[in-house]
């Protein structure tokens, strides 16, 4: 019950979804990485993770977030304390999973409300397409802004249990604002998907286990609005082009971050 409290307290965090609505709109794009000269700095206690330096690397908005009532329960406070040392004790296993891969690994933390994620994730998939092998992708759910962002994560979450999250993803993209399980079973039945266990699975310790990593990631490395990624040690926040983004993955290719 603490977990399912803690993924409520933290979608139902009205004022830090106008923070990142806000953060989405008056953030600069990073528009100095339409050049391929990449500036960066580490950041202190996780390597070999370091920050591109650029708008969106850090802003304002985590501030609202703070002091929020909710009337849910206290989260599990453990089980968060142990998220938080398990991403400090092993960042590349956190963002990536502990298999190793002979591909860059780049991880996109999203919400499904945000607008600037589908342009990414768009961006992200083309640019695979076009250059095959070159990369992987490690898809988080982050979700900020509201009730309708977490129902959608944990559907697309569960559906992956069953080997089939780009397919519910592709569904929910498309309509976001979901908080109808009528809904979400319809597209399940659609997908051939076994909707039964795919509502238990949204309400599972295993759902429950992957949003709270992924919340321990975004509060360790200063997440506070989607898009964030990570590209194999490098971490930021916000939209980049795609040539730049191309140019980021081959740097990474020669000094890759390492699982534990």
């Amino acid at each position: 019950m603490a977990a399912k409290a803690d993924w409520k307290r933290r979608a139902l965090l009205a004022g830090g979804a106008l923070a990142v609505a806000g953060w989405v709109k008056g953030v600069p794009y990073l528009a100095s990485l339409g050049q391929p000269d990449f500036a960066f700095v580490d950041i202190p206690d996780l390597p070999p993770f370091r920050r591109l330096l650029g708008a969106g690397a850090s802003t304002p908005g985590a501030a609202i977030f703070a002091g929020i009532e909710t009337g849910e329960a206290e989260s599990d406070t453990d089980a968060d304390e142990e998220a938080e040392q398990f991403v400090r004790e092993n960042p590349c296993a956190a963002f990536f999973g502990e298999e190793p891969s002979n591909t860059v690994p780049v991880a996109m933390f999203s919400d499904f409300a945000c607008p600037i994620c589908r342009v990414m994730d768009d961006r992200l998939t083309d640019l695979q397409a076009s250059d095959p092998n070159t990369f992987h992708i490690v898809r988080h759910q982050l979700p900020l802004l509201g009730v309708a962002s977490a129902v959608a994560s944990r559907a697309v979450l569960a559906a992956d249990l069953q080997g089939q999250y780009r397919e519910m993803h592709a569904r929910l993209i498309r309509t976001p604002a979901v908080t109808d399980e009528r809904f979400i079973v319809a597209i399940a039945e659609n997908l051939d998907l076994d909707a039964d266990t795919l509502l238990e699975d949204m309400q599972s310790d295993a759902i429950d286990r992957r949003l709270r990593l992924t919340a321990a990631i975004a509060d360790v490395f200063g997440f506070i609005g989607t898009p964030a990624f990570a590209v194999g040690r490098t971490v930021f926040m916000g939209s980049i082009q795609t040539g730049s983004l191309r140019k980021l993955i081959a740097d990474e290719k020669a000094t890759p971050c390492l699982i534990a």
